[in-house]
């Protein structure tokens, strides 16, 4: 674990937030294993077995020659593990991310990493770019491949009575907003339905009771 530390710091930030989790899981892994009650040297002993057991298992599970009663044996053991012999093939990516980097920038949901969130951004193509925090990252599966989006939340704009201390200094790049952010359900209408068809297109019909 500690050979990763610097992978966590990238992926989970500050390790205030996560330090003692990945070695408490380590440790409860470690806990269920089986020793017989032994302590000092059996114990270890028995630990370093059942770990070669496994990897004998996991080895035998890759050969092209493997005997037809551990092929039937694999079939189980890939419903409770993930497949051993081509990890790439079966990996498929979660709907959520921690992060996702660009042009060399770490960009992470609040609740990963507060440092990464707050963003500058177009909430459409012709605005001005405003504030907003990222809430959550998502991977997008379509038939191209795996395409990235990011669910932001807008900062308010500063009232209009508050005073802006940074306004007498125009070459300082900072503009003030509200520290409230956009409460996304007053923009909420009612549910409508939703048709895909030709050419990218999609209809929605408002579903208003009114």
């Amino acid at each position: 674990m500690a050979n990763h530390i610097y992978d966590f710091l990238k992926l989970f930030g500050p390790v205030i937030s996560w330090w003692c989790f990945p070695f408490e899981r380590l440790i409860g892994a470690l806990q269920k294993v089986n020793t017989n009650d032994h302590i000092g040297g059996p114990l270890e002993s028995t630990i370093m077995k059942l770990q070669l057991r496994v990897a004998n298992i996991r080895h035998w599970l890759r050969r092209t020659d493997c005997p037809e009663a551990l092929k039937q044996l694999k079939i189980l053991f890939d419903k409770c593990f993930v497949p051993t012999e081509s990890p790439e093939e079966h990996f498929k990516p979660g709907s959520h991310r921690s992060y996702v980097k660009r042009n060399g920038a770490v960009f992470s949901p609040y609740t990963t990493h507060e440092g990464n969130t707050t963003i500058i951004y177009h909430p459409h193509p012709n605005e001005n770019p405003t504030a907003g925090r990222i809430e959550q990252i998502d991977n997008i599966i379509t038939l191209n491949g795996t395409h990235t989006r990011l669910l932001v939340r807008a900062h308010l704009p500063l009232p209009k009575a508050s005073y802006n201390p940074f306004r007498i200094f125009p070459d300082f790049p900072a503009k003030t907003y509200s520290t409230h952010m956009k409460d996304s359900l007053d923009d909420v209408v009612i549910h409508a339905a939703r048709f895909d068809f030709s050419h990218n297109r999609s209809v929605f019909l408002n579903l208003s009771r009114a």
